[in-house]
């Protein structure tokens, strides 16, 4: 019974407490009765965050940190609170607080009547007890005052202002804090960033810094990296990481000179910084037509610039892309097309889908979409085949009149040669490389391109292109052509294999087809309309397939076994030591065994002329000539005359191994001249 007296004594002692607590509306404007009325109002629900609160503040209030002028407007102030009935907490705990610190500002008694003038002007403002702006407000006023944060300390990203000046202002019921020269900071563990020099306002009601001017640089990454961006009107939401500038002017000596670039900036808080490159602070110009001449040495780029962290970006649009030249003095060696490449100034120049053209005199070797890795001090480029669309195309030699079916090049500037295919392990992962006459045809290619089809996809390919009046077609709209019930997915496996034999190109972002010459020349081959030949020369090497001299625009290939110029007439080479050179518009110099008909010839310095369609030969170590004698044997088989020359150490000898002559025609038949071509 007496536990249960003594809790109900104390149950109405604190409820006693609490209802004067609540029934206090106005505070006195004597300094002791003041504390009194305060204490009791903070102290009276028996919190321990309320008692200490009131004691941290009562020591100050003690020491005379406020004047009387002070104490007459925090008592105006406190009143008002009252009457909008806020409570001990969080209102007046964070009151309080920020009391103290304002004070202990530099400019403490100005900014304690500033302050106080906003606090004012809102609590004058509030209508349907919504005190969650002055809430927000009070709690901003004291990390502010104490750390210049924008937001509590403990805040994963936050935003901090470092000025000797500011001004607390209330303005269309807004409280903002004003900056004329500031540095504004933003961080987090890991990182931080800063505009340097900028002026500007926050708003901390609404958590927006809405900035004018100042200064970004790249020192995080090194101070004697010399690159800034002034900044144009921005705005930071304080909640995020990241702020954009639309208009912004970068520096950057070692690419512009003095030169002051215009374009959009971008910086970020990372939550890991990366201290050798980062892919922040950007920059990205508005101009697409920039000229840097020095990139390395003859290495000039033109097109679009950005900068993310350290990394420089050449950038383009697809209408309009950005381009590098490399030249030999005044001579042109390079030019490669991309909408985005990696730029580290002599050092490394590194894209995708790079339309390339590597000039050879008056010709060149192209492709359509290469992927190109330029190691500038060795003056090496890797020039490799990706995996998408018009990525798979053959190269094309106008010296040769050749396509060139590989996927990896190398060239080496400094011996002018470009070396093909790469070098494997052993012979079963050997590497294949084919050259194709830029006049092949083949049915049996044909033949499998319609598969099991009712009508030839070239056929239609071509349909279609003659019933729009141009090449480049709608990749759907052909599917439908094809087959009213296809779409461009029925035929994707199909157009991908027709730009890796070089009929089209295929951009499957754009669902777009373009029709090459090939498609044209097959449809009217097939139809024996024009002339064609069957030349398509295999490589297959566990070395490198051929080197490309780009001095005498020859390609040295390896790992060739045999090569067919007319099954009809039974022509073929066999080269010695599979090495075939090929030179101007499939001309061709070997050694080897020529089979032509009835007979086979060997020699050294053999020449093959492509328009002349013929072989000479500087050096013949023998031939066998097999003549059909009309005469049959035992077994039903046909005989024949064997003719045999033999030549060694400059010495013929021709030897006939003729079979019993039942015919009686003396005559032997001429060595047939033999058209090798379709």
């Amino acid at each position: 019974m007496l536990k249960r007296s003594l809790f109900l004594t104390t149950l109405f002692l604190l409820s006693s407490f609490l209802i004067q607590a609540q029934k206090l509306s106005e505070f006195s404007p004597v300094p002791s009765e003041y504390m009194e009325q305060l204490k009791t109002f903070m102290t009276s629900s028996k919190q321990k965050k309320m008692e200490e609160s009131y004691k941290a503040y009562e020591a100050q209030f003690n020491a005379g940190i406020f004047n009387d002028e002070e104490f007459n407007q925090l008592i105006k102030t406190s009143n008002a609170m009252l009457l909008n009935k806020m409570k001990p907490s969080p209102y007046f705990i964070n009151y309080l607080a920020a009391l103290v610190k304002v004070k202990k500002l530099e400019n403490g008694e100005q900014q304690f009547k500033d302050w106080h003038l906003v606090l004012d002007g809102m609590l004058g403002d509030i209508k349907n007890r919504k005190l969650k702006p002055y809430q927000n407000y009070l709690k901003f006023s004291n990390y502010f005052f104490e750390h210049n944060t924008f937001r509590e300390p403990k805040a994963g990203v936050n935003w901090l202002a470092q000025a000797d000046v500011f001004k607390l202002e209330y303005e269309a019921e807004k409280p903002f804090v004003q900056y004329d020269k500031v540095n504004i900071y933003g961080f987090r563990k890991a990182d931080t960033i800063m505009i340097a020099g900028t002026a500007g306002t926050y708003y901390p009601t609404d958590l927006e810094w809405k900035g004018q001017g100042g200064t970004v640089d790249w020192k995080r990454f090194g101070e004697s990296l010399d690159i800034t961006a002034v900044v144009d009107t921005y705005k930071i939401d304080v909640k995020k990481s990241i702020y954009r500038v639309s208009n912004a002017t970068l520096t950057y000596p070692d690419f512009f000179d003095n030169k002051k670039v215009e374009g959009k900036f971008e910086d970020k808080i990372m939550a890991r910084r990366n201290q050798e490159d980062g892919s922040y602070p950007r920059f990205e110009s508005f101009d697409q037509i920039l000229k840097i001449d020095d990139i390395g040495d003859g290495i000039s780029y033109r097109g679009g610039f950005k900068i993310n962290g350290t990394t420089v970006y050449g950038y383009g649009s697809k209408d309009n892309k950005a381009y590098i030249t490399i030249r030999d003095g005044d001579k042109k060696r390079f030019r490669g097309f991309s909408e985005n490449f990696v730029i580290r100034k002599n050092e490394k120049i590194a894209s995708e889908r790079t339309e390339m053209i590597i000039y050879t005199g008056q010709d060149s070797i192209y492709h359509p979409s290469i992927n190109i890795k330029f190691d500038i001090p060795k003056k090496e480029m890797q020039l490799y085949r990706g995996q998408r669309g018009s990525d798979r195309n053959p190269f094309f030699s106008s010296q040769q009149n050749m396509n060139i079916n590989v996927d990896k090049l190398l060239w080496k500037m400094a011996s002018d040669s470009l070396l093909l295919g790469t070098s494997a392990v052993s012979f079963s992962n050997a590497s294949t490389v084919e050259f194709e006459s830029l006049h092949y045809f083949n049915e049996g290619d044909l033949r499998r391109i319609q598969n099991i089809s009712t009508s030839n996809p070239l056929t239609a390919i071509r349909a279609y292109a003659d019933q729009e009046g141009v090449r480049h077609l709608d990749a759907n709209g052909l599917a439908k052509k094809m087959n009213p019930r296809f779409d461009v997915t029925s035929i994707q496996s199909l157009l991908y294999d027709l730009v890796s034999q070089g009929f089209i190109n295929y951009d499957a972002d754009e669902q777009e087809v373009f029709v090459k010459d090939k498609v044209y020349h097959y449809s009217d081959a097939a139809a024996k309309k024009v002339d064609f030949d069957i030349l398509k020369i295999i490589s297959n090497s566990s070395k490198t397939n051929a080197v490309i001299d780009l001095k005498n625009n020859t390609i040295d290939a390896q790992g060739i076994e045999n090569v067919e110029f007319s099954p009809v007439q039974q022509v073929a080479l066999k080269p010695f030591n599979e090495n075939i050179v090929f030179k101007k518009n499939r001309d061709m110099d070997f050694d080897g065994r020529i089979f032509a008909g009835f007979g086979v010839l060997e020699g050294k310095n053999m020449h093959y002329e492509y328009d002349k369609n013929h072989i000479s030969m500087d050096s013949v170590r023998y031939f066998d000539l097999f003549i059909p004698t009309g005469v049959e044997d035992e077994n039903g088989k046909p005989e024949a005359l064997s003719i045999s020359s033999r030549i060694e150490h400059g010495n013929g000898v021709l030897l006939i191994d003729a079979p019993e002559n039942k015919s009686g025609k003396e005559e032997l038949p001429m060595f047939p001249s033999y058209n090798t071509k379709g």
